[in-house]
């Protein structure tokens, strides 16, 4: 029972047919019922505020809304990416780790992750991805999963093995020594298609 989810949805426009999608990854604080219980309100939540909003800045507020005072002093970190088949996108960020884009980091101004502050605000970031560019998305559990001798996986890790799959790399962090859960996410554009 985790607290790590993520979320893919495709969309099409009708006026011209383009194609874009949908993409969100968080994490849950803390352990035992309490955390997929928070993941089944929030991934609910999304579905339902995609309905309204593609903006990844309005996603966040609606999902903080959403979550403050449910907490019981928890919080949720979470990213919310738009991205359509050019590979041109908007990203959000509540408190969340950084992607890497092609193994460096990610730029992303900070903010307060989910459920902390009633009105915190989010802000977009423009992404574009050229064709095969790499983006990976993770959770903490790949940062901070820990060696026998208590050594941190890390930020260098991460960079260094961001080109490699996603099972690769997860599979990279448990063989380290995994604490947490592990949700690993890239994302890249092949052909006008982004592939997850």
């Amino acid at each position: 029972m985790g607290g790590d989810f993520f979320q893919i949805i495709p969309f099409t426009n009708e006026a011209d047919n383009s194609q874009s999608a949908m993409i969100v990854l968080g994490d849950v604080s803390g352990k035992g019922l309490k955390a997929p219980m928070t993941v089944s309100l929030l991934v609910g939540a999304i579905r339902s505020i995609v309905e309204t909003t593609q903006d990844p800045a309005q996603i966040l507020a609606a999902l903080n809304r959403r979550l403050h005072g449910r907490m019981r002093n928890g919080f949720a970190t979470c990213l919310a990416l738009r991205l359509d088949a050019s590979g041109n996108g908007t990203l959000a960020n509540a408190g969340h780790l950084p992607p890497f884009l092609n193994g460096s980091e990610f730029p992303l101004p900070p903010a307060l992750p989910l459920g902390l502050l009633a009105e915190a605000g989010y802000e977009t970031t423009a992404v574009h991805l050229a064709a095969s560019d790499r983006l990976t998305l993770y959770t903490d559990g790949l940062l901070e999963a820990r060696n026998p001798a208590g050594e941190l996986f890390g930020f260098a890790r991460i960079g260094a093995i961001s080109g490699n799959t996603s099972e690769q790399i997860a599979k990279a962090a448990q063989l380290f020594g995994q604490d947490d859960d592990i949700t690993v996410l890239m994302l890249t554009l092949i052909d006008g298609l982004v592939e997850g």
